[in-house]
């Protein structure tokens, strides 16, 4: 496509929607009795190749085996217990004890607000994530995999590794960990919502489409 001929208008958020839930509120970590200081690891995304569970369930795996304390929960369409492929993968792996599947949930910003930490594997075929954003704006810093527009949404405000790479997303994982409840970790939370604030938020994208129509008016 001819750059020449092309506008770049990102998506925009309600950040009156998508905010930050407060503690008292949270329920998750009630509801599976998770201590507060085991790191809470999320992921919103549909069961699919491009979305990459495996390549998530292998750097959680790599995690358990080094030790490290963690409880991961996935939710989305076609994650739960009927779906043997992805029961499998988390069986073989032993992971059984670390792992909620949630399956669809209504509740976006409850989700994201109780998570500490948001990872999206994606392996290809990304545009614009809405999870990222999401996460972003409940205050989740994001793993992301260098894939689409992923690295554009998170900026500086958490970690970018290139797709189907364990290693690296383990060690990036490790590192986020470690920083949970640290001021920096509360600076850098901050800072993933402002990012969305004064990039991505739904007025802004408003405006950008009206320049656009009275430009061709």
């Amino acid at each position: 496509y001819s750059k020449k001929k092309m506008i770049y208008v990102p998506n925009g958020y309600d950040l009156n929607v998508y905010k930050y839930i407060q503690p008292k509120y949270h329920t998750i970590r009630k509801k599976f009795k998770i201590k507060s200081k085991v790191p809470l690891i999320g992921t919103v995304a549909r069961y699919h190749p491009q979305k990459d569970h495996k390549l998530l369930l292998n750097t959680l795996s790599v995690l358990k085996k080094k030790k490290i304390d963690f409880f991961c929960i996935l939710a989305g369409p076609n994650i739960n217990t009927k779906n043997k492929a992805l029961t499998s993968i988390i069986h073989k792996l032993g992971l059984l004890k670390n792992i909620k599947l949630l399956d669809n949930v209504k509740n976006i910003s409850k989700i994201m607000s109780e998570i500490d930490i948001h990872i999206l594997a994606s392996s290809h075929g990304e545009g614009f994530p809405n999870v990222v954003a999401e996460a972003m704006a409940c205050r989740s810093p994001c793993i992301v995999t260098n894939v689409g527009d992923s690295s554009i949404i998170v900026g500086k405000t958490g970690w970018v590794v290139p797709p189907k790479n364990v290693k690296k997303l383990a060690n990036v994982t490790l590192k986020a960990i470690k920083e949970i409840k640290t001021k920096k970790w509360k600076k850098r939370s901050y800072n993933a919502r402002l990012r969305i604030k004064n990039n991505f938020n739904i007025y802004k994208m408003v405006k950008n489409y009206n320049r656009i129509w009275k430009s061709v008016i």
